[in-house]
């Protein structure tokens, strides 16, 4: 593992401060999560110097972009199956949406490759009606936006300042 990677370690509690653990060595503990098996965690990261409040922000707002990004990704279930949302598969799901709904469904069947099952088999729907569809797209966009939310809360929420105080 690199130096400048972030890693989960156990935690019962949010814990963001920056830690001098050496003489130039800093320890990041960043953010809460809860894991599939319901386990809590915080993010670390070690640096060799003391980190900047612009080295501090452009760390943790990569680490929440990406973790955005991923749940955006692999997140999303409709009807007990797992929705492959790239932006991709997005652009596709809105311009089929949309042209449904202008020609009051006449475009319908239409059939996506939503995602695989946990053997890596496709999982293929064909949206019949217009009804259907529109609870589909509703809910990925919806899902989509809460996840881009999520995402700016949690920039939004950090005291730079306050994990930068002195030892």
């Amino acid at each position: 593992m690199k130096q400048s990677d972030f890693y989960k370690v156990g935690a019962e509690k949010r814990q963001d401060q920056v830690i001098k653990i050496g003489v130039k060595n800093y320890l990041l503990i960043f953010g809460y999560g809860i894991d599939e098996d319901g386990n809590g965690y915080n993010m670390r990261k070690n640096y060799d110097h003391k980190p900047t409040k612009t080295e501090l922000k452009e760390d943790i707002t990569q680490l929440i972009d990406g973790t955005t990004d991923s749940n955006i990704l692999q997140g999303f279930r409709w009807n007990e199956v797992n929705v492959y949302l790239s932006t991709e598969n997005q652009m596709n799901y809105k311009a089929a949406y949309d042209l449904a709904v202008q020609t009051s469904g006449a475009t319908l069947p239409v059939k996506f490759k939503l995602g695989e099952d946990g053997r890596g088999n496709a999982v293929y729907h064909t949206f019949e009606d217009l009804a259907e569809f529109t609870d589909f797209y509703t809910k990925a966009i919806a899902y989509v936006s809460d996840c881009l939310n999520e995402g700016w809360e949690e920039k939004d929420s950090i005291d730079y300042e306050s994990l930068l105080t002195d030892e």
